[in-house]
C-alpha cells in the first residue's frame, strides 16, 4: 500500500482551473477542505462541486469571491449572497442523473474527487462509508482521486469501495465526522406523523428525507413489522432498528433490510453502522432508478414540500423563483412508487409557514415557484389536518379534498380563489 502523504502535497495535486467533486452531508472531507481554503491562492480560479453539505460553505465566503465557484444540485441556507454574485450556480438534476451529471460523460465531470473514506479493509479496498451515492461512481472513473483516510469513518458494507489504486494520495486522519441530529418534532409534526403511518403497511420498503416530519414519522411506525428501509438512514431510526420494526423480512429479492446512498446521524448511528451486515450501500445509479425502486413490493416514498397547489402540484425547493433546496431524490422515489406493486408516495408538510402567517395549501403555486413533482404523479398528501388521496380524482375533487388539508382560517379563501378561476367548487 503506498504511504500517505501531508495535506498539503495531497492537495498539492490539484491545479487551478480544476471541477473538484465534494462528497456530501456527513462525507464532507474537513481536513481536505480546509486545506483547500489554504491553498486558495495558488489554486484559483477552482470550480468546487457537490450536493449538500453540513458545514458553512467556506468557500462560499466574500473574501473567497475570486478563488472559487460553487456548483451545486442543492441549494442550503446561506448560499443566496453567493448565487446573486454569481459565484455559485444551481445546476436542476434529480439524484438518479446526479453521477451522470458530474461523471466523464457529463457537462460538469469531475477533473478530481474529494474522497471520504475509512481506513483499508481486510481486502486493502477503501469503503466511502456514510456516503456512496454519487461520491462512489464518479470516484470510480475521474482522472484523479484524493482520499482523506479518516479512523472514525465506519466502513459499511455493500457496494462501498474502491481500489487503493485509484488514489492518488491519501491522508490520514482521526476525526469527528460532520454530524446531522435529529431535528425537534413539534406537536403538529407529530400529528402529520401519525397520518403518514396509516398509510405505512407492515413489510413496507421504506424511503424518507430530511427534516422534523420524517423524524416524526419514524416514532410514530413503532407498532409496524418488517420494515425495510431504502436510500436514507437516520438517527430516528436507531430505535425501530433495535426493537425489531426494521427487519426487511417480507423484502423479497433484497440483500438485508436495507438498502442505502446516505447515512446521515451522530456518533450511536455511526457506530451501529460499522461493519453491519444489515447495511448495503448503493450508488445513485441504483437506489435512485425509478425502475429499481419500481420492483420493490409497498414501496413507500415520504418527502415534504415548500407547498401544493389545489391541482396537486407540488414545490418542494423554492419561495417563489428562489431556490432554497434541490430537486433531490423527490421525483425519482414519486415516480418509482407509481411503479411498485402496492407503491405509494407522500407528501408531507404542515399547512402552514412563517409562524401560521400562511397556508402551504395554495389555490396556485406562487409566481416563479418550480413544480418539483407533476399533479399527475401526486399520490398523498397529508398535514396536521389529515390525508387526501389523490389519484384518480377530477380537478373538483382533488381541490375539495386538499382544502380540508389547509388550515382552517384559509379554507374560505382557498374556496374563493378556486371558483376566481372559473371552475365550481
Amino acid at each position: 500500500m503506498k504511504p500517505s502523504v501531508s495535506l498539503a502535497e495531497a492537495i498539492g495535486l490539484l491545479r487551478p482551473g480544476m471541477r473538484v467533486l465534494l462528497p456530501p452531508g456527513c462525507a464532507e472531507p474537513t481536513a481536505l477542505i480546509s486545506e483547500v481554503l489554504r491553498q486558495a491562492p495558488r489554486l484559483r480560479p477552482l470550480t468546487l462541486m457537490g450536493g449538500l453539505l453540513l458545514g458553512d460553505y467556506p468557500f462560499c465566503q466574500p473574501e473567497q469571491e475570486d478563488a472559487f465557484h460553487w456548483v451545486t444540485f442543492h441549494v442550503m441556507p446561506g448560499m443566496g449572497e453567493a448565487l446573486r454574485r454569481g459565484r455559485a450556480d444551481f445546476v436542476p438534476a434529480r439524484y438518479a442523473d446526479v453521477p451522470w451529471l458530474f461523471g466523464p460523460r457529463g457537462p460538469w465531470r469531475a477533473d478530481a474527487v474529494l474522497a471520504h473514506t475509512a481506513p483499508p479493509g481486510p481486502d486493502g479496498r477503501l469503503s466511502l462509508g456514510v456516503s456512496t451515492s454519487y461520491p462512489l461512481p464518479v470516484a470510480r472513473e475521474a482522472p484523479l482521486v484524493i482520499a482523506q483516510v479518516n479512523h472514525r469513518m465506519p466502513r459499511t458494507l455493500g457496494d462501498s469501495t474502491i481500489p487503493m489504486e485509484r488514489v492518488a494520495a491519501w491522508v490520514e486522519t482521526d476525526e469527528a465526522l460532520r454530524t446531522y441530529p435529529a431535528p425537534p418534532a413539534s406537536e403538529t409534526e407529530r400529528r402529520i406523523a401519525s397520518h403518514v403511518a396509516e398509510v405505512v403497511r407492515d413489510g413496507a420498503t421504506l424511503q424518507v428525507g430530511l427534516g422534523a416530519v420524517p423524524a416524526a414519522v419514524a416514532t410514530a411506525l413503532g407498532d409496524h413489522r418488517d420494515l425495510a428501509v431504502h436510500s436514507l438512514l437516520v438517527d430516528s431510526m436507531l430505535p425501530l432498528l433495535d426493537r425489531g420494526v426494521i427487519t426487511g423480512a417480507r423484502n423479497a429479492g433484497r440483500r438485508g433490510p436495507m438498502q442505502l446512498g446516505e447515512i446521515m446521524g451522530t456518533e450511536p448511528l455511526f457506530r451501529w453502522v460499522h461493519e453491519n451486515p444489515a447495511v448495503s450501500m448503493a450508488p445513485s445509479t441504483v437506489v435512485h432508478d425509478p425502475a429499481l425502486v419500481g420492483a420493490l413490493d409497498r414501496f413507500v416514498s415520504v418527502n415534504s414540500a415548500v407547498e401544493v397547489d389545489l391541482t396537486g402540484q407540488v414545490n418542494a425547493e423554492s419561495v417563489g423563483d428562489r431556490q432554497v433546496a434541490g430537486i433531490g431524490g423527490q421525483f425519482d422515489f414519486v415516480l418509482g412508487a407509481s411503479l411498485a406493486r402496492g407503491g405509494r408516495s407522500i407528501i408531507a408538510l404542515p399547512s402552514t409557514g412563517k409562524g401560521g402567517a400562511v397556508s402551504r395549501i395554495v389555490a396556485r403555486l406562487a409566481a416563479g415557484a418550480r413544480v418539483t413533482t407533476p399533479r399527475y404523479l401526486t399520490d398523498c398528501v397529508v398535514t396536521e389536518f389529515g390525508r387526501a388521496d389523490l389519484r384518480g380524482l377530477t380537478e373538483r375533487a382533488r381541490a375539495r379534498a386538499l382544502v380540508r388539508l389547509a388550515h382552517p382560517r384559509f379554507r374560505e379563501a382557498l374556496e374563493r380563489e378556486w371558483a376566481d378561476r372559473g371552475q365550481a367548487f
